[in-house]
């Protein structure tokens, strides 16, 4: 039998772990981007030019470990004079300093540049960080818009669960409900885990008809 029998107290358990948890995720996300990346990319080049700007981005990144936010302004000059990976990377630096600091607003806007300079191989993954970042500013049509955008089929399934969780903090049941299924029903078709927190948001939405998340994984299991 499920524990949390009432909608109202299932809802709340969800709400209060997005609001704990949404930054963490969203930083997680980010730093993961930056080091990943950062060291292929690294790997990569091997002009005069492009090893430069590789040792401008590790001196910039070394400042911005030690100083903080006191030196922004060099950060964001670099980002405005670098339409590549590497304004891209310096992006997503300062990204996750504004984030550690609530600047959402400012932080959103990085992402926005961090997104046009990364390319293919960073856009999705940024796209749907910016995506959380809208929705925690309350900005849930503009969330909606930054996730659909992404047409990556190796990020649909984060898509959607992220579209799950921008509808579910706009207060719209429904969407969400349609959003995290959606999400389940990929995970099914492509046998992929369904992990235990999209169980948990779409079982706490289930709908008449509906199979709870915890049977789809546990038959998923056995095939």
């Amino acid at each position: 039998m499920d524990v949390l029998t009432d909608d109202h107290e299932r809802e709340e358990v969800v709400k209060k772990w997005w609001h704990e948890y949404w930054k963490p995720i969203a930083l997680g996300v980010v730093i993961a981007l930056g080091g990943l990346i950062g060291f292929r990319q690294y790997q990569s080049y091997e002009l005069n030019k492009s090893q430069e700007q590789a040792l401008a981005v590790y001196q910039l990144q070394e400042q911005l470990n030690e100083k903080g936010l006191d030196v922004i302004a060099d950060a964001q000059k670099f980002i405005a004079e670098n339409d590549n990976i590497y304004g891209a990377l310096v992006a997503l630096d300062v990204a996750t300093l504004q984030m550690t600091e609530d600047k959402f607003t400012d932080a959103a806007a990085t992402l926005e540049q961090a997104t046009a300079k990364g390319g293919d191989l960073l856009k999705p993954a940024i796209t749907l960080t910016l995506a959380r970042l809208q929705a925690q500013n309350q900005e849930y049509d503009k969330a909606v818009s930054t996730a659909n955008s992404v047409n990556s089929d190796a990020y649909a399934l984060e898509k959607f669960e992220v579209l799950g969780d921008i509808y579910m903090a706009s207060g719209d049941r429904q969407k969400a409900h349609d959003a995290y299924k959606n999400a389940i029903e990929l995970c099914k078709s492509k046998k992929l885990p369904i992990n235990g927190i999209l169980q948990m948001k779409f079982d706490n939405l289930i709908a008449a008809g509906d199979t709870p998340a915890f049977r789809e994984m546990s038959a998923l299991q056995q095939q």
